[in-house]
């Protein structure tokens, strides 16, 4: 009878781990199918790689700027007769007439003014980790275990980790600096003048002529334009790409080493018998051997193993217990 039950319990945990392991890829592979009797392997979560690069962004768009120098203008004076020479009669006084005319005392020019470029301050936020997924520690409420080592019988469950994500402030150019072009006219003065329209008759007296000056603004060095590009400015940024994914390995441990309470290594190829100064746990409610209608009694030594699923993306996650009993 006892070894039927110790039988029925190793059938009923391969089913479970079997079970277990094939629900997908991302659950540790089934337990080593060439391990022999006596051996003992822990489950090795091997973590994730990544590799790093830099990656340069813009921060300061090229822009071109603007500069102007104003023309450049002299005065000069001109000079003009204000009053012709005449003979003056005695009998007869000569007629003069007045005249007002116009005179161009700065010329026309053009002027550039330059409109400044409009800027813009844009906040970006960049992705330089992408969401992965992971294993996180879990645990089966109510469930009581036998540990051999840190690893066995843990619930382990495969969550996303969010993504990790960089801002970065940008100056744009909104609106390219421009050259507005102003013209301004020319400038004139109005001057008069005794124009001679009758000599003196008889007698001549003679008069003489009477000169005057007036200042002009003639045009010295024309406006100029001169420019240069403001060079773009970047930014160094890290980021991080996956190179080897989270998986799982069995790995060879000594038995020796595990604490196995009511076990002991066998040494020929008899069921070895269980420890008689184990106690054995409470029970609570109708216990029955893992895959069968089989009762238990309340003098078995029981080991409660709790098996996780979880599926990819959130899916939902359940959990299973193989019980092994051992009957003292």
């Amino acid at each position: 009878m006892k070894q039927q039950l110790l039988c029925a319990s190793a059938v009923a945990l391969l089913t479970a781990s079997t079970a277990f392991a094939g629900d997908t890829e991302w659950f540790p592979p089934d337990p080593p199918t060439t391990a022999a009797t006596g051996e003992c392997y822990a489950r090795v979560r091997i973590a994730p790689e990544y590799d790093t690069y830099s990656e340069q962004v813009t921060t300061q768009d090229s822009y071109e700027r603007y500069n102007v120098a104003p023309p450049s203008l002299r005065d000069e004076y001109r000079e003009y007769i204000s009053r012709e020479a005449g003979m003056r009669y005695i009998v007869h006084e000569p007629v003069y007439e007045t005249r007002t005319e116009t005179v161009q005392v700065s010329p026309a020019f053009v002027e550039y003014e330059v409109v400044p470029a409009t800027h813009d301050t844009v906040t970006e936020t960049i992705l330089v980790r992408e969401p992965r997924m992971v294993w996180r520690r879990g645990y089966v409420p109510g469930a009581s275990m036998t540990r051999f080592d840190s690893e066995t019988g843990e619930v382990w469950c495969l969550v996303e980790e969010a993504g990790e994500y960089q801002t970065v402030t940008r100056n744009i150019v909104v609106q390219p600096a421009s050259i507005r072009e102003i013209n301004h006219p020319a400038e004139y003065a109005q001057i008069t003048r005794d124009v001679l329209v009758q000599e003196a008759r008889i007698e001549e007296i003679p008069i003489a002529e009477e000169r005057d000056t007036y200042r002009i603004q003639v045009l010295d060095q024309h406006a100029t334009v001169d420019s240069h590009v403001v060079p773009v400015e970047t930014q160094t940024i890290t980021r991080y790409s996956l190179r080897s994914e989270e998986r799982w390995e069995w790995r060879l441990v000594d038995c020796e080493e595990i604490n196995l309470p009511g076990h002991n290594p066998p040494m020929s190829s008899e069921i070895p018998p269980v420890a008689s100064r184990q106690t054995a746990p409470s029970s609570q409610g109708n216990t029955y051997l893992y895959g069968t209608e089989m009762p238990v009694d309340n003098n078995a030594y029981s080991e409660e193993v709790p098996v996780a699923q979880a599926s990819y993306s959130g899916s939902s996650s359940s959990s299973s217990r193989s019980t092994r009993r051992y009957r003292q």
